[in-house]
């Protein structure tokens, strides 16, 4: 079975492009070097909006209110204009970049972690509410045993479980479950 959570497949032309991309604003060295990042970031963007490459619930995590969990109603790109920053310009800003790493790349998270999970929810088969409790607890187990912190991590494995095929519902399910751990 073909999991989603992987890296999306990107052609020679996008390789190249990505190449220019720094994801960490601490390797941005002043203004020009943002400019630059930003700048092959909308190329980016660009080219993989225009052939459609980024899985559907990895834009919808960015542009629906409701994959903002605590969002007040408001989703990640509607925070951004909701701060002034409109059009081509969320889509330079420093802080579009943990987004495009997200739709490039998957949830942030250790490999090992990623295949347990996506075992785990494979598993399942068709996944039911009844599976969604012991799914949550396996996610907590996993991030309390590697150490991970429970509150960033808990977003993660949002990520991942939208990206393991997981409705909306479900995968705040997880979310939540991981957040509450200690």
């Amino acid at each position: 079975m073909a999991m989603l959570w992987k890296m999306i497949d990107l052609s020679d032309e996008e390789r190249e492009v990505l190449d220019h991309i720094k994801f960490n604003f601490d390797d941005l060295d002043g203004f020009d070097d943002v400019q630059r990042n930003g700048e092959a970031v909308l190329k980016l963007i660009g080219m993989l909006v225009e052939r459609e490459a980024i899985p559907e619930h990895r834009v919808r995590y960015f542009v629906d209110p409701d994959y903002n969990i605590g969002g007040r109603g408001r989703s990640k790109k509607q925070g951004f204009e909701r701060n002034g920053c409109t059009g081509n310009d969320i889509y330079t800003h420093v802080h579009f970049l943990k987004y495009l790493k997200y739709f490039i790349y998957g949830a942030d998270l250790p490999p090992a972690i990623i295949d347990k999970f996506s075992d785990k929810v494979a598993s399942c088969g068709r996944v039911s509410s009844g599976d969604v409790v012991p799914l949550g607890a396996f996610a907590r187990q996993l991030a309390r045993s590697s150490r991970l912190e429970f509150s960033a991590a808990s977003e993660e494995f949002y990520k991942l479980a939208l990206d393991c095929g997981l409705s909306q519902s479900y995968a705040s399910s997880i979310r939540n479950s991981v957040k509450q751990g200690r």
